[in-house]
Order: structure tokens, then C-alpha cells, then sequence
């Protein structure tokens, strides 16, 4: 019988207060980084092959290893097929033979079937057995159970290379830091800051965009993200509390950065794409220059629009890809061809494509499968997809970032199956419930009645759309944009979160008319912008 859910955070936090002293010991030079990065790269075939035989075919219950032996690969033929073809071309071969776990069976809504053979998984079955589980934060909101992600501190600080030589090739390693980022469930704004003390650069501020009312965290949450910093600051590490920043006063995060810049010559503020867009049209509409400053995040597609809004107030900004179950997948580059031109941390994970058809439409997209190469990492990943795409390319650009290793790029990333509004995540399939089933319980018509669509507004915003056809009587539309969040809110505290995020932000818009169809005659539920 497991111990409460309560008891096992009071034990989890036990293990975090105790290992603190030890990761704030940790303490590195930016040549030293770039020998770890060097030599990373040098062994990816054996630190794969490392983890594979001890977290998967080590591990009796793993889903990889029954995938494998389903595949007739033992780890000697993995072993053989590794040294003979290397690591990617291996795991292309892998993809083939059925070893692959897709998005919806990684997350456990789906078993995962193989040649009639049907494989059990759960909510954990990926997790890696042999973290402390010092802390644990949860994925961004879906209509589904939020899953629970549990990290340790050493995932941090081997992930402290790639964000040294990143940061130095912005040439803000050292410069005055603050967040825009909530606290815990979410777990970036705590990443963030536990991470800064270890480079050398504790943040300064931390904002949150919270409010007293639909955007606060539960009580328990807030006490963890609490417990982190006052533990850190009894240790001498002077992480700051959060600070109350509604979204309607970005402006306040402008100013401070701005005076920041001014008095210093420079600043970084981390935040989402969108937060970032906030922050730049605030210190607009106030007369602040943003000259000097620095953005920096992710959490949704960049876009032209974004980034041109931005860098008309006079700041920078530079791109982050990453995925909670993965940690950091891509740094942006410092010479970018493109809008969120990244470089990808290929001492850190692996990657291939794989030709997926997207639901609802005549088109294939080329797929991300990623593969661990970190044994800190919060899940084993083996061909897993996460429901993006985008180029890959290897080129010269001549950044810092390529000089460490780092020679791939990726850029034009999206997701195939996901919606996005203002950084917060939702899973397409846990919305198609609402849009086939909810709605027209509650207000009549059809599932073909009601879509959703992704899409940037002219102030460069990722809005979600839902179309309604005007055959449909409604009461009005704002019972319809009502049932749709609170139907999200009952979900579970992310999916809560996501539905007070929406609700404050204003990203959900009802538009009423016919919706679209495919020119084959499909139907889209989801009609995902890609690009």
C-alpha cells in the first residue's frame, strides 16, 4: 500500500533539505564546462549504452525492455548494433522494429500494443529508478491527471555545462538576473533560481505573475516553493521569495530590468516566450528602454511576430527549448538564421525523426524521438515522441555554442498534436473530450459543431480559438468559454492552473462560425498552427 501522497512529500523534501549543502558545494569554471561538454560528446555511444543496461534491461518492469526483447534485442546485439552503426542510425533501426513509446503511451493514457502484444505502463513506468527524488514538479496543464515529475539535485548541476557556455555565448554569464516565472507546481522558476546560486549569479528578483484570486498556486505548493528558498537562505544562498506580478503590470518587470541595464550595462530576465512579449509591449506603452536587456525562455513556438514586438522596445531575445520529462533540449544560437534558431545539447539527449501522419489533415510531419544520454535524468527516454517537429540541421555558424560541440541546429519547432496559449500546454486529446463530448452535452449540436483552433493574434499572442457554428443555439458565448475552463479546473491543479492562467490572460476566444474542413473531407477537431 503506498503512504500518502502527503507523507511522501514530507519524506521528498526530507531528502532535498539534506542534500542542499552538498549541491551548493558544486561550484565550476566556464573552460571547465567546455571540457565536460568535449568529453560528453565524445562517449554519447557509451553513456547510452551505460544507461540502457543498467535502467532498462537492469530493471525487470521497464516497458523498454520488454519493447526490446518483443524486438528479439538483447544488450549485446544493442551493443554490437551501436558500435557497428552508431548511435543514431541504431536507434533509427530500434524506431523500425517497434522500439519507440509515443506521446500518448508515455504519459499513460494509452498501453503501449507492439504485434498484437499489449505492454503495461502506468504514470511512473518511465521514471528513473535510481534517483534520490529530491524534489519533484509536475508537467503544464492538460485536461488529463498531471503527471509528477520527480528530479534530483544532481540533474542540475549536470546540466550546469550547457547553461554556463549558452549564457557566456549571450554574454550574460554574469550579468544581474531576475525571473518572470511561477513557483512550484510549475517547476522552472525554482530550476532557475537553485541553478543561478550554483553559477556563481544568484537571480536578484523573482516576479510571478500570480494573483490573489484564479492564478494562485494550492496552499501546498506555495509552502514547497517557500520551504526551497528559506532552506537555501539558511545555508547562506540568498535565493528571493516571489514577488506578486499580475500579468497586466509587466510593466513593473520592464522598469526594473531597465534600471537594471542602466545602472549595470546589462540584464537577464527569464521568461516565456509570451511573458517576454508582455513585458516588451509594457515598457513600450510606458516610455521604458529596454536597451540592454536581455529575454530569455521558451514554453511555445517562437515566431517573427514575437520577436520583432520584442526587439522594438530595444531588448534582446534569445530562444529555450526544453520538455519537463526531457529537461533542456536546445540553446538559442548567438548568430541565428532563423526565428528560434536553436543549437541542440547533443551531450544531453538524442534525436531522430520519424514520418508521423497529423490527425485530421492530408500531411505527414517528420516527428522528434529523443533519447537519454544523462543518468540524472528525470525520466529514461528510448525513441520517445513528444509531439513536436521541426528541422534539423547541421551547419556552421561560427557561435560560441558551436565551438563547444554543439553543431546542430533545430528550428521552426512545433507541436503536431498540442495547443499552446501564452506558454501553458494542452494536450490534444484530452481537449477533443471536451469539444466532442462536454460541449454538446451541455449546449447542444454535434462534435463537428465545435474546433479549436491555435493561432497568433496581431499583437503577435498565441490565442486558442474555439469555433462554434452559429446552427448551434447558444445562450451566449461566454457560457461556452465558461464551461470550457471550468471543465478544466475540476481536471486536477495543473489543468486548474491552466484554466486560471487562460482565464487572467484572456487566451481563450469564441468566434462563431462554420468550421473548417479538409479538402479531402476531414474533419480537425484541433487545427494546430504549424508555422
Amino acid at each position: 500500500m503506498r503512504p500518502p501522497e502527503w507523507l511522501r512529500d514530507v519524506g521528498m523534501y526530507a531528502r532535498f533539505a539534506a542534500g542542499l549543502p552538498a549541491f551548493y558545494r558544486h561550484r565550476t569554471t566556464l573552460e571547465k564546462a567546455r571540457d565536460t561538454i568535449r568529453r560528453r560528446l565524445d562517449d554519447r555511444e557509451g553513456r547510452f549504452l551505460r544507461i540502457v543496461e543498467r535502467g532498462v534491461y537492469g530493471v525487470p518492469g521497464s516497458p523498454y525492455r520488454a519493447l526490446l526483447e518483443h524486438a528479439g534485442c538483447e544488450l549485446g546485439d544493442l551493443s554490437a548494433l551501436v558500435r557497428a552503426r552508431g548511435l543514431e542510425d541504431a536507434l533509427r533501426e530500434l524506431r523500425r522494429a517497434g522500439v519507440y513509446v509515443d506521446f500518448e503511451e508515455f504519459k499513460g493514457r494509452l498501453p503501449i500494443v507492439r504485434g498484437g502484444r499489449e505492454i503495461p505502463t502506468g504514470r511512473h513506468a518511465f521514471d528513473n529508478p535510481f534517483l534520490a527524488r529530491q524534489y519533484e514538479g509536475r508537467t503544464s496543464g492538460s485536461t488529463g491527471p498531471a503527471t509528477r515529475i520527480p528530479y534530483d539535485l544532481d540533474a542540475l548541476v549536470a546540466r550546469l555545462p550547457s547553461f554556463m557556455v549558452g549564457y557566456d555565448a549571450h554574454d550574460v554569464l554574469d550579468a544581474p538576473c531576475g525571473l518572470w516565472r511561477f513557483g512550484l507546481p510549475s517547476i522552472v522558476g525554482i530550476h532557475n533560481a537553485l541553478r543561478s546560486v550554483v553559477m556563481g549569479n544568484p537571480i536578484r528578483r523573482w516576479f510571478t505573475p500570480e494573483r490573489a484570486d484564479e492564478l494562485r498556486p494550492a496552499a501546498r505548493f506555495r509552502l514547497a516553493t517557500a520551504f526551497v528558498v528559506r532552506t537555501s537562505r539558511l545555508l547562506g544562498q540568498p535565493i528571493p521569495l516571489p514577488e506578486r506580478v499580475p500579468l497586466e503590470r509587466a510593466d513593473v518587470v520592464g522598469r526594473w530590468a531597465a534600471d537594471t541595464a542602466r545602472a549595470e550595462g546589462r540584464c537577464l530576465v527569464r521568461a516565456s516566450v509570451s511573458m517576454s512579449l508582455r513585458v516588451a509591449l509594457a515598457a513600450r506603452e510606458c516610455g521604458i528602454d529596454l536597451d540592454g536587456v536581455t529575454l530569455m525562455g521558451g514554453g511555445e513556438p517562437v515566431t517573427a511576430a514575437k520577436v520583432g514586438a520584442i526587439e522594438a522596445s530595444g531588448a534582446r531575445y534569445v530562444p529555450t527549448y526544453s520538455f519537463s520529462e526531457g529537461g533542456s533540449v536546445g540553446m538559442g544560437c548567438a548568430r541565428p538564421a532563423f526565428e528560434g534558431d536553436v543549437h541542440f545539447l547533443a551531450d544531453m539527449l538524442a534525436l531522430i525523426q520519424h514520418p508521423r501522419p497529423v490527425p485530421g489533415a492530408d500531411r505527414e510531419v517528420d516527428a522528434f524521438c529523443f533519447t537519454s544520454l544523462e543518468p540524472t535524468a528525470p525520466r529514461i527516454l528510448l525513441n520517445v515522441e513528444i509531439d513536436d517537429y521541426g528541422a534539423v540541421e547541421r551547419r556552421s555558424c561560427g557561435c560560441p555554442l558551436e565551438a563547444a560541440g554543439y553543431d546542430l541546429h533545430l528550428r521552426g519547432v512545433r507541436s503536431w498534436r498540442k495547443l499552446t496559449g501564452e506558454g501553458v500546454t494542452l494536450v490534444g486529446s484530452d481537449m477533443i473530450r471536451v469539444l466532442e463530448e462536454v460541449l454538446p452535452a451541455r449546449f447542444g449540436g454535434d462534435p463537428h459543431d465545435y474546433q479549436l483552433h491555435e493561432r497568433e493574434d496581431d499583437g503577435g499572442f498565441t490565442r486558442l480559438i474555439l469555433v462554434v457554428d452559429p446552427r448551434v443555439a447558444l445562450p451566449d458565448e461566454e457560457a461556452v468559454r465558461r464551461a470550457v475552463l471550468e471543465t478544466l479546473g475540476r481536471s486536477d491543479a495543473m489543468g486548474d492552473f491552466a484554466r486560471g492562467f487562460w482565464q487572467a490572460a484572456g487566451s481563450l476566444r469564441i468566434e462563431r462560425r462554420t468550421p473548417d474542413w479538409t479538402g479531402s473531407g476531414k474533419f480537425p477537431t484541433l487545427v494546430v498552427r504549424r508555422g
